[in-house]
């Protein structure tokens, strides 16, 4: 079956949940892009964001490449090394060797049957150092190629001063716009909040934030690193107009690049 086949006339990209083993055997046999989303859909984000909200901007994203790319897009991955959040209810953590390992896991298992090029579709930034070396150690092991988003640099020179908090990397005036922008009815507006902890650390050497130990309490009050209270739709559209194209050209690099 040609993957032109399975797909709906404004969508180039198929999900796999969605089709019988017969279907994904044929579309597995055209060296096909695979999309794997990893979100939380169980990790605080404040006051004002919902526990699973890298879980909607992983769908969300992964979506916007099925539009345009042609892909196969996996089911998400929302459990993972999000050990930050320990101290807030309602958020889950992996040992980063558990969560890579059931990454690396995924795509063995996908690529046993023939798929050999995936993107990650990383929204944490946690995550991001072990979804490295698994892409590292995968790429080493088999002739698959791997590729990972760092969600915080998609965009790049586009979002230059488009956000004016002093500091934030989550829940913050970027999250809260860009769910602002595709999951509204999501963002309780009225409970967002400004909290920017100190946070120094020596520039060029990474020393890791004190990490409060499961029901112990925790040094923040709210979760917020940012100013939420800043946040808009307009804001969150433009994000999201500078990073989907981004991911678009990643996904049309690996779905075409040299693996041997």
């Amino acid at each position: 079956m040609p993957l032109d086949e399975e797909r709906s006339p404004n969508r180039p990209g198929v999900y796999l949940e969605r089709m019988t083993w017969p279907e994904a055997t044929a579309l597995f046999g055209q060296d096909p892009l695979i999309v794997l989303p990893v979100g939380a859909a169980a990790k605080e984000h404040g006051p004002h964001l919902p526990l699973g909200t890298d879980r909607i901007l992983a769908d969300h994203l992964a979506a916007r490449i099925a539009e345009r790319v042609p892909s196969i897009v996996a089911p998400t991955v929302n459990y993972g090394y999000y050990p930050s959040f320990v101290g807030f209810p309602g958020s889950t953590h992996l040992e980063a060797a558990t969560f890579g390992a059931m990454v690396a896991q995924i795509i063995v298992s996908l690529h046993r049957h023939g798929p050999r090029r995936f993107l990650v579709l990383n929204t944490g930034i946690s995550t991001f150092p072990v979804l490295e070396i698994v892409a590292r150690d995968l790429r080493r092991r088999y002739p698959v190629l791997v590729g990972v988003t760092r969600i915080e640099d998609l965009g790049g020179g586009a979002l230059e001063g488009l956000l004016t908090q002093p500091a934030g990397s989550h829940a913050d005036e970027y999250e809260t716009s860009v769910l602002l922008a595709i999951a509204p009815d999501a963002v309780r507006r009225d409970r967002a909040v400004r909290e920017i902890p100190d946070r120094r650390r020596p520039r060029g050497v990474f020393v890791p934030a004190p990490l409060p130990a499961p029901g112990a309490g925790r040094s923040e009050a709210t979760g917020v690193y940012g100013d939420a209270t800043l946040a808009t739709r307009e804001k969150g559209d433009r994000i999201l107009a500078a990073i989907v194209p981004a991911l678009i050209d990643a996904a049309e690099y690996l779905r075409t690049a040299s693996i041997d």
